[in-house]
C-alpha cells in the first residue's frame, strides 16, 4: 500500500469498519426496499441465510446486493481513496458477510447466492478502482483559484 513509515494498522481497521457497517446498512436498506417492491416478507436476517436465495424472492434479493455493489463504490471512493486498495476492502467485507452468512444459516451452497456475490465484488472493485483512479489524477490545488493563475505563455 504505502511504505513502511505509513502504515498505519488504526486506520486501516476503522476504515473496514465503515466499510461493514456501510455494506450492512446498504444491503439491509436495499433488499427491504426490493422485497416491499415485489410484496416479499421483510425481515433483516434474510440477508444473512443464502436458502433465501433459492426461493421466490431472490431476483429481489440480487437486485439489493448489486443496488449495495454500486452504493459502496461511493463508500470506497470516500473511505479508502486508492484504487489499489479497492479489491482488498471489497473482497473483505463480502468475506465477512460471507462468514456472517455461514454462521446465521449454513454454508452457502445456492448458486443464485454465490452468482449475487461474486458479480457483487467484481462491480464494486472494477467500478471502484475506476472511480479512484479518476479522483487521484485531478489536479492538486496549489492556493490559487483558476482565474488568479498567471498564464505562463503571456509572460
Amino acid at each position: 500500500f504505502y511504505g513502511r513509515q505509513d502504515f498505519n494498522p488504526t486506520l486501516i481497521i476503522t476504515q473496514m469498519v465503515a466499510m461493514q457497517a456501510a455494506f450492512f446498512a446498504s444491503l439491509g436498506i436495499a433488499s427491504s426496499a426490493a422485497l416491499m417492491c415485489i410484496g416479499g416478507h421483510v425481515e433483516l436476517g434474510r440477508i444473512f441465510r443464502s436458502a433465501e436465495y433459492s426461493g421466490e424472492d431472490w431476483i429481489a434479493l440480487c437486485l439489493a446486493t448489486v443496488v449495495t455493489a454500486v452504493v459502496m463504490v461511493a463508500v470506497l471512493v470516500l473511505v479508502v481513496e486508492r484504487a489499489k486498495k479497492c479489491l482488498d476492502f471489497v473482497v473483505t467485507y463480502h468475506f465477512f458477510h460471507f462468514l456472517t452468512t455461514w454462521a446465521c444459516g449454513g454454508l452457502p451452497l445456492q448458486g443464485a447466492w454465490w452468482a449475487c456475490n461474486v458479480s457483487a465484488i467484481v462491480l464494486a472493485t472494477v467500478v471502484g478502482e475506476w472511480c479512484c483512479i479518476k479522483a487521484e489524477q485531478q489536479e492538486i490545488p496549489l492556493g490559487r483559484r483558476k482565474e488568479e493563475a498567471v498564464d505562463l505563455q503571456q509572460v
